[in-house]
């Protein structure tokens, strides 16, 4: 499937439908780590078939990781996939709703399902490519809480608070700041968590990208907002907050990589 070229009144109209004001906020899905250790989770559930495929696009001696973040380093070349990064989904909301928060499938809902119908077309190699690190990338993105939940301060960007002593704000927390408290390297992650999605895989390979969408929605809902917010000044988020949210980053990036796999090895079974 080609690249979708718009023309620029058309991608302003996009933007306009899907970002307050016109303005998408500079917002990230995981941190670089985050985004390899769902890329390598992925990798080691490969079907033989879904990970010869792989291997013919990367080319040899290359990996999911390595271009796991590669959506995010475009994003200043190609403005308008700033939408496909997330997907605003109010906080009260109990279903999905594409007209609304996914308008002409410019959000992250749309992302995944256009590029793993781009691989599933096996055009050309850069094609693929280019759908191959797209969808690598915003499955990932898709299970980062704060990309489902919609509480009106983009994506937790606008919201500052103070994690385990130093000022931040709450989208950066669920990014990096978690994972990184954690205090161990992404491949030590890859490792354990790989080793705890394998008694999951089968519960976890099911359910439609809208329901992934949806399972982010709520664990902004119940987790990531459930803490005291001052009437002035930044909330303190200390370690409890750390205890409450690390199982839940934990097990995003672990169903993230079981669900990558899962939706590669359906392109290539």
């Amino acid at each position: 499937m080609p690249r979708c070229r718009f023309a620029y009144s058309q991608r302003l109209l996009l933007l306009l439908l899907v970002c307050p004001a016109g303005f998408c906020p500079a917002i990230y899905g995981w941190s670089a780590d985050g985004h390899r250790i769902v890329a390598q989770i992925a990798e080691t559930h490969l079907d033989p078939r879904a990970a010869a495929a792989v291997q013919q696009i990367l080319g040899p001696d290359r990996h999911l990781a390595d271009i796991s973040s590669r959506a995010d380093d475009m994003r200043n070349e190609q403005k308008e996939t700033a939408p496909w990064h997330f997907v605003n989904i109010p906080i009260g909301a109990s279903a999905f709703n594409r007209a609304l928060y996914c308008p002409a499938n410019q959000c992250v809902v749309g992302a995944v399902e256009r590029f793993r119908d781009q691989l599933k077309a096996r055009s050309s190699l850069r094609a693929s490519y280019e759908a191959l690190y797209n969808v690598v990338h915003f499955i990932g993105d898709l299970h980062q809480p704060l990309h489902g939940g919609d509480r009106g301060d983009q994506g937790g960007n606008d919201l500052e608070v103070e994690f385990l002593g130093k000022p931040t704000n709450l989208h950066r927390v669920w990014d990096s700041g978690i994972l990184e408290a954690l205090d161990r390297d992404w491949e030590y992650w890859a490792r354990k968590l790989g080793k705890i999605s394998r008694v999951n895989t089968s519960a976890w390979s099911r359910g439609t990208v809208v329901d992934w969408a949806m399972e982010s929605h709520d664990l902004s809902r119940d987790v990531v907002y459930r803490f005291e917010q001052p009437s002035s000044g930044s909330a303190v988020l200390g370690k409890a907050y750390l205890r409450r949210g690390s199982p839940v980053v934990q097990q995003q990036l672990a169903k993230a990589g079981i669900r990558l796999a899962y939706v590669l090895n359906e392109v290539y079974k």
